[in-house]
C-alpha cells in the first residue's frame, strides 16, 4: 500500500524534460569539478562484475520491501515506537515528493554521452526500468532527492535503535551503505541525490521529535507511565501551605 501510494503520487509530478536534463548535466559537471563524480566509476565496476550488477538491480527494484517489512515488524512487536517512526517515514516521503516537484532531475543513466550504462535495461531486470510496463508508467525524472537512500536510512535507523539482536543492528548499519552503493552503481542517482534524501530524513526526525516530545525511536509512555509521571509532577509541586509566608 505504501509503495503504491508513493508511486501514484510521484507520477503526478509534471514531466519538465528540458529542465530535468539541464539539471542532470549541471549536477554531473558540478561533481566533476569537485572531483566527486564516483557514479561513473561504480557503474563501470558493476558492468565488469555481472553478479554484483544483478544484485544491485534487484535491490533497487525491491527497495520498498525492507520498508514494509520494518513497518510490520514494529507494528507487531514494537507498537510503542511504531507511531513516531512511521511519522518520520511519512514526513520524509512528503518532502521527497516536494523535491521531485521543485527539482526534476535526469538521473545519470539518461545522460547520453556521459558514459553511463543503464544496468537495469542492459540485464533486463524484472520490475524495474528494464521492464517496458514500469518505464512507461513512471516519472523517470524523480531523482532529487533519492527516496531510495532516504527510506534505506530510515530502515537502518529503525533497526539500529529498536532491534535488540546484534545482527539486526548490524544490518541497520550496512543496509543504507549498500543502498547508497547500488543507486549510484546502477546509474539511477548522483551522490548529491542521496545527500538530499538524508537531509529529508534529518528534517523529519527533528519535526517528529518536536511534535511528540521524544526521540522518534524511543518508546512512547504507556498509560501507567503517564499516570505515574503526572503523579510525581503533582507531588513535586509545593502546596499552598508551603508557599504561604510564615507569620512573624
Amino acid at each position: 500500500m505504501l509503495d503504491a501510494v508513493y508511486e501514484h503520487l510521484r507520477d503526478l509530478v509534471p514531466l519538465r524534460e528540458q529542465e530535468a536534463y539541464a539539471r542532470g548535466w549541471d549536477l554531473f559537471h558540478f561533481e566533476q569539478h569537485l572531483g566527486f563524480d564516483i557514479e561513473l566509476t561504480l557503474n563501470r565496476f558493476v558492468m565488469h562484475h555481472h553478479w554484483i550488477a544483478q544484485a544491485a538491480n534487484y535491490g533497487y527494484a525491491t527497495f520498498a520491501v525492507p520498508v514494509i517489512g520494518v513497518l510490520v515488524w514494529m507494528f507487531i512487536w514494537h507498537r510503542r515506537v511504531y507511531k513516531t517512526a512511521r511519522s518520520v517515514l511519512a514526513f520524509t516521503t512528503i518532502l521527497g515528493l516536494i523535491g521531485f516537484w521543485l527539482f526534476p532531475t535526469a538521473p545519470p543513466r539518461l545522460l547520453k554521452g556521459a558514459g553511463f550504462v543503464d544496468t537495469t535495461v542492459y540485464f533486463h531486470t524484472i520490475g524495474s526500468w528494464g521492464s517496458r510496463t514500469v518505464s512507461s508508467h513512471s516519472n523517470l525524472f524523480a531523482a532529487m532527492p533519492s527516496l531510495h537512500c532516504a527510506w534505506a536510512l530510515w530502515v537502518g535507523l529503525s533497526l539500529f535503535f529498536v532491534a535488540r539482536h546484534r545482527i539486526l543492528r548490524m544490518i541497520g548499519i550496512l543496509y543504507p551503505i549498500w543502498t547508497l552503493f547500488l543507486v549510484m552503481a546502477t546509474a539511477n542517482h548522483y551522490i548529491f541525490d542521496a545527500f538530499a534524501g538524508y537531509f529529508c530524513v534529518a528534517v523529519s526526525v527533528v519535526a517528529v521529535w518536536l511534535l511528540f516530545g521524544h526521540q522518534p525511536w524511543s518508546p512512547a509512555h504507556d498509560k501507567k507511565e503517564l499516570t505515574r509521571a503526572r503523579a510525581a509532577k503533582t507531588a513535586a509541586k509545593p502546596s499552598e501551605d508551603d508557599r504561604a509566608p510564615s507569620a512573624v
